[in-house]
């Protein structure tokens, strides 16, 4: 019975060691990507919040115009514009409007000019807002988005967008290759809608709960293996004694 009972405590930590190190090492990265997040979610706010300069010809550092304010002069193409979908702003769901703007350097570029409700998607429901003539456009520099098998397809043929495909937006609109987008960041001053300054800035950082769970399981699994383990030498010395 002795020899089941040190059986039975080998055992258990032959699989709780290796447990908690994996429970801690999971805690441990979790931890790593928490501070990770915070320094990441602090360089977007700085580059969001720096002063805007004028749009250079080429972005040539991804890192370094990401989220940058820039601005630059043009015309939009509103004849050209296409509405990404499923976007809510204060509970409310609707479209964001993405418009090409031709600049006075003869450069295309994509402009998300920021959401309107449904019943506002036609742009005959929006006129004030059909802005025409050379005007400044301040906005964020973002660079797309990446495709995924969780996002839903795009539907060209119904000018239907659910994520930003730039290359696909780049050829249905018959437009050169884009490589990233403006994000305007005010709103038109001489309409409500579109409204701007829809750029999600922040990351989610949810990383300090996962962390938290993964220590808390690690040390569960170390008071249960105590228990256990007190309890199996208790009921050992017990029989010796009988």
């Amino acid at each position: 019975m002795r020899f089941s009972a040190m059986s039975t405590r080998n055992w258990l930590i032959f699989f709780a060691i290796p447990g908690v190190i994996i429970l801690l090492a999971l805690g441990s990265w979790q931890t790593y990507r928490l501070f990770w997040k915070i320094e990441l979610n602090n360089f977007r706010y700085e580059q969001a919040n720096s002063q805007p300069v004028k749009l250079p010809s080429v972005l040539e550092n991804k890192d370094r115009w990401n989220f940058r304010p820039v601005y630059i002069e043009g015309q939009f193409q509103h004849d050209k514009e296409i509405y990404l979908a499923a976007r809510s702003f204060q509970s409310q769901v609707g479209y964001q409007i993405i418009t090409p703007l031709k600049t006075i350097d003869g450069r295309v570029l994509l402009v998300n000019r920021g959401w309107v409700p449904d019943k506002k998607k036609s742009p005959s429901a929006r006129l004030e807002g059909q802005i025409s003539g050379i005007i400044k456009v301040t906005g964020l520099v973002t660079f797309g988005q990446t495709d995924s098998y969780i996002k839903p397809n795009n539907q060209p043929e119904e000018n239907m967008w659910f994520w930003i495909d730039l290359p696909e937006i780049s050829s249905t609109l018959d437009i050169p290759k884009q490589n990233f987008i403006l994000d305007v960041k005010s709103t038109n001053p001489s309409s409500d809608i579109p409204i701007g300054n829809q750029t999600r800035i922040q990351m989610r950082n949810e990383h300090l709960q996962y962390a938290i769970v993964w220590y808390l399981l690690a040390l569960t699994l170390v008071i249960i293996t105590y228990v256990i383990k007190r309890r199996s030498r208790v009921e050992a010395r017990e029989k010796e004694m009988n």
